[in-house]
């Protein structure tokens, strides 16, 4: 059986401080296919990666929407397997053989555990709950564990929801109904640079605050990103309603 092609899926917009590193270190892992989408930088990112990365497919949307950017990277794609990344996200060395391996089981997707950049007490309990019961327990992703799924079952489900926040709980909660969910224990580490901005307690509770309003109250994710952008309220603070707003947010 012909060895299934890898695709990693990039989203970015306004990265001009960050892509560099990012796609050299996606670009070590080995993919089949590198897709960087995006959303009308205004800061030279699609000229970068376009001057530097001669092997990374770059293309750009009207508008900036992290579901509608995936979505428009996996039709650019010709891979099996697609794999959306964040771009301030580092995967394993073997990341690819891992999912690989997690695919060829039966798997029809799945996610990583991950690890924050930086440690507090309160954050490594809390990096506890979400990969030991949320991940490993309920089998809920979300985009910061790197979520990856067969293009089949990416076409069956009609791709990302174009929503403006939340697309990928919303797309987790779909992929649940497709088949079994790897969970790969080999952590990605993830920016925990938003804890420390704005306080590990306010952000976790604003955390919880979110996946709550969407599971249990059924609030529409447009709503639940003002909030997220402001304090527990709704109200909009003046670092969150400021320029350092990329793609949507992630939880």
């Amino acid at each position: 059986m012909d060895k299934q092609k890898i695709a990693i899926i990039l989203p970015v917009l306004n990265e001009k401080d960050a892509i560099m590193d990012s796609l050299r270190h996606l670009d070590s892992l080995g993919a089949d296919e590198i897709i960087a989408v995006d959303g009308g930088s205004k800061d030279g990112t699609y000229e970068m990666i376009k001057d530097n990365f001669p092997s990374v497919q770059c293309c750009q949307t009207a508008f900036a929407e992290r579901s509608f950017q995936m979505n428009v990277g996996t039709f650019e794609s010709g891979a099996d397997i697609l794999v959306f990344v964040h771009v301030d996200t580092r995967l394993p060395s073997e990341a690819v053989a891992l999912i690989r391996e997690k695919i060829g089981s039966g798997y029809t997707a799945g996610g990583f555990c991950k690890r924050y950049d930086r440690s507090s007490l309160l954050l490594d309990m809390y990096l506890a709950v979400l990969n030991h019961f949320y991940l490993r327990t309920m089998h809920c992703l979300v985009g910061t564990n790197v979520i990856f799924v067969k293009r089949q079952t990416f076409e069956q489900m009609k791709g990302f929801p174009e929503v403006p926040f939340l697309e990928d709980v919303i797309f987790s909660d779909a992929l649940r109904k497709t088949g079994k969910l790897a969970v790969i224990d080999e952590p990605v580490i993830v920016s925990a640079r938003k804890y420390f901005e704005h306080g590990v307690v306010k952000q976790i509770l604003r955390n919880f605050r979110i996946i709550l309003g969407y599971k249990l109250f059924h609030e529409k994710p447009a709503k639940l990103q003002e909030i997220y952008r402001g304090d527990l309220t709704g109200r909009i603070s003046p670092l969150e309603n400021s320029d350092e707003i990329k793609i949507g947010e992630k939880i």
